[in-house]
């Protein structure tokens, strides 16, 4: 016996039944067979495969169709009984996924000649005609089906239902004289009776309801049933059936599997010889030709790796898009991760690193020793990525590339937050756990539970709170809804759908039903294009250069310049690719780069693991009589980092020369290091002691360098990746130093719609000494523009100001520039602009250019509106104004109230422009120094400032803690707060909050806190 209809949780939000559970529960109940049969999608297909093999377990995989017939709803169960089969599930799977309305029974029929199908048992046509005894039309539609489906069976289903049982004897019988065969099916959403409650709860979330509505179609005793109670339901007829079917249904997974797209060159000539052409050509180029035997041997080498390992397509199926995104002006990136230490990537212009010249090594990338697929991941600008994918997709035919489908799961906070929301529960109550569990990555309730004291007690002492965490606890993980990896694309030979079923996820675009896991053993291979929104900026910012007649080669940078250095090493880094983040500030401040070679450190010191070295590194950079190797032959590799291993590269090469290994051995060791297999390691350890013995190194200095090796390699980061992504970093600190203007322009135009990062990057310029122009409506774009060197803010940073609203301003400034700020309203408003959206413009300051002060402005809006509706005439769908018809409105003067006026600045963009409310409080608190004047006092000091950002940390001791950053008009600094004074004012703590710190400054720019005293702006 076999249940032949099981709904997973991959039926998104319509079970709770994992994958696992099904698997598990065949196996409890002793049964030889687990069926998966999903309603219209095969999301969980490969893993419910790969775990019955696992477990000894026979899969049968399935489909839940719905499909129409003369306008009536009619559900089956597909099970595929060999390969074709599954292939006919796929397809079936892929148009049902993007129209279900488009599976009619015709078009069913075309895919059953190798499936068996079973009638769903479902609420559905069939079943009303036995509801209603209108048993001539069931004959009709089981003969329409029995005549067009070779393996037919008519289900007998539900029979736990009294009524159902009634009905199905009818049924069994009119089958049968139909000549059609009967089966016992038992529909299965869920493992145990009793989770029947989990169902109600995901379709409450999936409905956006609460779980006591009654439209819920909620079904009960939709449970895992074992051998003894279906016995008790089911004829043995009907029970013996699904035997017969399970053993019917083989499938191998042997169908052709997916290759890469041939590539068709221009020349007609084989790939191998042509990829050998354009790299030599290429070379040439990169070397203007004045060819090395070091360049030349190396690429011999790399290409007959490359040729014999098969993946010479592929390279020029990379060289060809990229090609194309640089005809079209796409700016693409210098590379990223292995594919760096490729010199025929190199040559091919799919990377921009020498990897000679910076002892880059292929092996790193592609090991001949070991067959896996090459992973060139391309960076696009952010904004431009899509039409180099379109590209891709015209060349080989859109069902032969795709994206790949992720799962966005009911994470920890999200569970919470939607259990919550379906069983009514506050918000707020949710928010405080929410905020307690934090951002850490892979945190899980039982986690937080066990790690979070604070957690805890709320989940301990609150009965509703433990409510919640119970009904989550069994939830948290279930596939919520589908989205798209961010990067990764398919392409293959055939279409995909036939060895990998297919999503819509938009007008234009699919995805594969599987996760990324499963691809590669179907031949399926990922290619990564990632939208770089730094790549944006960066051709932004060349391309205004090159309207102001500096043309500049990003590529061909100087990479010691001087500028460049002082501002890095600074750590003047917001806005710089990678190196934003107050601790690498930090480092770039205690380093201060002086080369290319530092830049790229820092990416890969800046880690878990490798930060232990940095102190070191920094000694022996400023310190030459502190550098020493490990052996002097190592001196060429270790050189560039002062003697120390930071890169796998450097881990690898050691082995090579050292330890005699080839540098594919030595990949293969570095692996291994990564894994910590302690066999494993032995043996390479015996090896590379017997190597360096051959080398003449004593056993002693072997065994040391082997640990020093292994201790490296453990964190090791891959200097391909650090050396590419270096490059954007230097690219973007280089034109901040040296065109500060262009790149702030460019980078404010970038966060758009981030008040935070607008905010960030403001004060930034403000305190450079760049001059930010308020918005206003005679002057302001629809992005930042450069105005007297200056830059001025568009109309869209303020909140409500959006696409709609703002060209609406910009259009009618192009009849002539508005003369007063009532005429400016007159015709703004005849254009369609409301109210509301001028209050945001007068708060937002974008009225200041005009006569009268914004609590003017604010008080005689609506007379002037109603001054604009008088004067306003239409004429033949034409707008015209008469201001013969009304004296313009007499203006009531109003003194403006300085906090007011910037607590509703803030509200409409998010941060403070014209003054900042501290200013105005300053005067009540004299004793509180302007955070400027903190820059050389280490002492007690009082301050007061807005809270502009938060983070909460454990200590040790498992309290919480909470470091602030406060900001006044001239500065901003930290404010350590620990944790007995946290937990007096943590309801308190809040961004934009005003509070005065009483403390003590210990340290550069950091105030460990004392008292903290919170401040009403309002008054």
């Amino acid at each position: 016996m076999v249940h032949l209809h099981t709904r997973s949780a991959y039926s998104l939000l319509e079970s709770p039944f994992r994958i696992e559970q099904i698997v598990d529960m065949a196996i409890k109940y002793g049964f030889n067979h687990a069926c998966l049969t999903d309603k219209r999608s095969m999301y969980g297909t490969m893993k419910f495969i790969k775990l019955c093999q696992e477990k000894g377990i026979h899969p049968i995989v399935g489909l839940e169709v719905d499909s129409v017939y003369q306008d009536q709803p009619f559900d089956f169960i597909l099970l595929a009984k060999n390969d074709r089969g599954l292939q006919d599930l796929y397809a079936l799977s892929t148009i049902l996924m993007n129209d279900p309305s488009k599976v009619s029974l015709e078009i069913l029929f075309k895919y059953v000649l190798d499936c068996i199908v079973l009638t769903a048992g479902d609420d559905d046509s069939l079943e009303q005609y036995i509801d209603n005894d209108e048993l001539e039309k069931l004959e009709q539609i089981l003969k329409y089906c029995h005549e067009h489906i070779p393996d037919f069976y008519v289900s007998i289903a539900m029979n736990d239902s009294k009524y159902r049982a009634n009905k199905n004897v009818i049924l069994k019988r009119v089958a049968h004289d139909c000549g059609c065969r009967t089966v016992a099916l038992s529909r299965i959403f869920y493992a145990f009776k009793e989770d029947v409650e989990k169902q109600r709860i995901l379709k409450a979330i999936d409905k956006q309801t609460t779980i006591h509505d009654q439209t819920l179609n909620v079904l009960y005793d939709r449970y895992y049933r074992s051998q003894e109670e279906m016995n008790a339901l089911y004829d043995k007829d009907d029970l013996n059936a699904t035997e017969e079917i399970a053993e019917r249904c083989n499938i191998q997974l042997a169908m052709r599997k997916s290759h890469l797209p041939h590539f068709e060159n221009k020349l007609g000539i084989d790939s191998q010889t042509y990829l050998i052409k354009l790299c030599k050509k290429g070379l040439l180029k990169r070397l203007n030709n004045h060819l090395t035997e070091e360049y030349v041997r190396r690429l011999e080498y790399e290409l007959s790796v490359i040729n014999s390992m098969g993946f010479t397509d592929y390279f020029l199926i990379v060289w060809d898009f990229i090609r194309y995104a640089r005809s079209q002006d796409i700016y693409v990136g210098p590379g990223r991760g292995s594919a760096a230490g490729s010199l025929v990537a190199y040559c091919l212009g799919i990377t921009h690193i020498d990897p000679i010249k910076n002892h880059l090594l292929f092996e790193r990338f592609l090991n001949p020793d070991r067959v896996s697929m090459p992973d060139i991941d391309t960076d696009f600008p952010d904004d431009r990525r899509d039409e180099v994918i379109q590209y891709v997709k015209e060349k080989y035919g859109a069902g032969h590339v795709s994206h790949i489908v992720t799962f966005n799961t009911l994470k920890a906070k999200q569970v919470l937050r939607d259990v919550a929301r379906v069983i009514a529960m506050p918000i707020r109550k949710v928010d405080e756990l929410c905020k307690l569990i934090g951002n850490a990555p892979n945190m899980t309730l039982q986690m937080a539970y066990q790690q979070i004291p604070t957690f805890k007690r709320m989940i301990d002492t609150d009965k509703k709170d433990q409510e919640l965490f119970e009904l989550c606890l069994p939830l948290e993980g279930l596939p919520r809804h589908i989205s798209v990896h961010a990067a990764g694309v398919v392409l293959s030979d055939q279409d995909i759908e036939k060895v990998c079923p297919l999503v819509q996820i938009d007008e234009e675009n699919t995805a594969t039903q599987f996760t990324q896991e499963y691809l590669e053993d179907l031949g399926l291979i990922k290619m990564d294009f990632l939208g770089l929104r730094n790549l944006t900026t960066i051709y932004q910012i060349i391309n205004t250069l090159k309207q102001h007649h500096i043309d500049i080669d990003i590529m061909k940078l100087p990479l010691n310049d001087a500028k460049t250095y002082q501002l890095l090493s600074k750590g003047d880094t917001i806005g710089v690719f990678q190196l934003e983040s107050e601790g690498i500030k930090n480092l770039l401040r205690k380093m201060k780069p002086s080369k290319f070679e530092d830049i790229s450190a820092v990416l890969a010191l800046y880690r878990p693991g490798a930060m232990q070295n940095i102190d070191e590194y920094i000694k022996r950079k400023n310190d030459a009589s502190l550098i020493e190797y490990p052996h002097e032959k190592l001196i060429p590799y270790l050189k560039e980092t002062y003697g120390l291993m930071i890169y796998q590269e450097q881990v690898m090469q050691c082995a090579q020369v050292i330890g005699g290994f080839t540098l594919a051995q030595a990949d293969n060791l570095r692996k291994a290091m990564s894994k910590k297999k302690v066999e494993i390691m032995q043996s390479y350890k015996e090896r590379f002691i017997q190597g360096a013995l051959n080398n003449k190194v004593s056993y002693k200095q072997a065994g040391e360098l082997f640990d020093s090796m292994e201790r490296f390699g453990g964190y090791g980061f891959n200097k391909s990746h650090s050396y590419a992504y270096g490059l954007i970093s230097y690219q973007m600190a280089y034109l901040k130093a040296n065109y500060p203007l262009f790149f702030y322009q460019r980078l404010l135009d970038s966060v758009i719609g981030s008040e935070v990062k607008t905010a960030q990057y403001i004060y930034e310029c403000q305190h450079r000494g760049i001059k930010i122009l308020p918005c206003d409506v005679n002057h302001s774009q629809a992005s930042y523009t450069i105005e007297n060197d200056a830059l001025r803010m568009p109309l869209q940073v303020m909140k409500g100001i959006g696409r709609s609203i703002y060209p609406i301003i910009l259009k009618e400034r192009t009849k002539g520039e508005f003369k007063d700020g009532i005429d400016f309203v007159v015709r703004v408003s005849a254009a369609g602009l409301g109210e509301s959206s001028l209050r945001i413009l007068i708060d937002g300051g974008a009225l200041d250019g005009f006569e009268y002060n914004r609590a003017t402005w604010n008080e005689n809006l609506s007379k002037i509106l109603d001054y604009a509706r008088l004067v306003r005439v239409e004429e033949k769908n034409q707008v015209l104004f008469d201001f013969t018809v009304v004296s313009r409105p007499s203006i009531l003067k109003i003194k403006e109230n300085t906090l007011l006026k910037a607590q509703r600045e803030h509200h409409i963009l998010g941060f403070y422009l014209s003054e900042h409310p501290v200013q105005t409080l300053r005067k009540k608190y004299p004793k509180c120094i302007p955070i400027s004047q903190l820059q050389e006092k280490m002492d007690y000091v009082q301050v007061i400032g807005r809270v502009a950002s938060f983070r909460t940390h454990k200590t040790k001791r498992q309290d919480m803690m909470c470091f602030m950053n406060i900001e006044d008009e001239s500065g901003k600094i930290d404010v350590a707060v620990m944790p007995s004074l946290y937990d007096q004012n943590k309801l308190k703590i809040e961004r934009n909050q005003i509070v005065i710190v009483q403390g003590k400054k210990d340290r550069d720019m950091s105030i460990l806190a004392r008292r903290l005293e919170w401040v009403d702006s309002d008054n």
